[in-house]
């Protein structure tokens, strides 16, 4: 994995940041239907038009895209001393996200149908990255251990 392809280090803790308050939106949005007023477009309101609509809010759009931003910050930022076994680590940790990514999506695909399908994917796209953080943060944290206790 080249470095120069992962993002500055700074950004991991922006990214840090970002995650609970995005995650948390995302659930009250999803799951008890909060809604942000200020996220609310109006549409088009003439009568007689083809494209009458009601009011629109994008509250659950932009939790759901801050939540992945927020993740792919922390996923994808410099390691303050990034070398070649790090790269490995990170290349290691994708490799089994990714396995697992694929699992998780054929055992939906074969248990979700319909309106729930479509929800398990939306949801589904944060485990490649969830599943890389948890993993690559887990090694990182027992090789520092291990050194500490050298």
């Amino acid at each position: 994995m080249l470095t120069k392809l992962l993002l500055p280090y700074r950004l991991k803790f922006i990214g840090l940041a970002l995650l609970l308050p995005m995650t948390l939106l995302l659930i009250l949005s999803g799951v008890y239907e909060y809604e942000l007023s200020w996220l609310t477009w109006d549409g088009f309101r003439k009568t007689g038009d083809l494209f009458y609509g009601s009011d629109e809010n994008f509250t659950y759009e932009f939790a759901y895209i801050g939540t992945f931003l927020s993740m792919f910050l922390i996923a994808f930022s410099k390691e303050k001393i990034e070398d070649e076994y790090i790269q490995k680590l990170r290349l290691d940790s994708l490799l089994l996200a990714f396995y697992l990514y694929s699992l998780i999506s054929i055992l939906g695909t074969l248990v979700f149908y319909s309106f729930d399908y479509l929800l398990f994917m939306g949801y589904n796209t944060f485990s490649l990255q969830l599943v890389f953080i948890i993993r690559f943060r887990w090694v990182m944290y027992r090789q520092q251990k291990t050194l500490t206790l050298i």
